[in-house]
């Protein structure tokens, strides 16, 4: 087997099981949403839009199979996003934590940038957002739902940046 044909099949399994992962942690957030009644705030939505973001550029890449470059194109992009997600998560945990700072979280630039947008009004099941900021009301394995997600976009970033990291060799 020739190297870049071992690249094109590391990268599609890579990028198809990061999809199939976004994929996953959307069905739990919009099944906690719908079935537990557990609606998201604005923080949650911002996690969800990089969770799609991210399952789409994975989408992408396993069914471009790129050789090397594309992988390191697609992996970087991958990893710089999943870096904004690691990033809203970690703030998400931090005011899920001060209820204080959580309670600012109506009205924010966050909230105000979602309601530009609209997305609540083109996707509603999945963007719309109408829950506080500051509550904890599920837990699995004594983990929040911010904390999950954090540590799924750890998983990606981690993923990502070993295989390019090692795929190189």
């Amino acid at each position: 087997m020739a190297f870049p044909d071992l690249i094109m099949r590391r990268g599609a399994r890579l990028f198809t099981f990061i999809f199939l992962g976004c994929v996953v942690a959307l069905g739990a957030a919009l099944y906690l949403q719908h079935v537990n009644n557990l609606d998201p705030c604005p923080w949650c939505v911002v996690q969800r839009i990089l969770f799609v973001v991210i399952g789409l550029f994975a989408l992408a890449g396993a069914l471009h199979r790129p050789r090397a470059f594309g992988m390191t194109a697609y992996a970087t992009v991958i990893g710089l996003l999943s870096i904004s997600g690691i990033a809203a998560a970690t703030y998400h945990v931090q005011l899920q934590g001060d209820p204080a700072r959580a309670a600012q979280c109506a009205g924010s630039v966050v909230e105000r940038l979602l309601d530009y947008l609209a997305l609540g009004t083109i996707i509603p099941s999945l963007f719309q957002y109408d829950g506080p900021c500051t509550l904890k009301p599920w837990s699995m394995l004594g983990l929040s739902i911010p904390e999950w997600s954090l540590a799924a976009f750890l998983s990606i970033f981690i993923a990502v940046a070993l295989t390019t990291i090692f795929g190189r060799r």
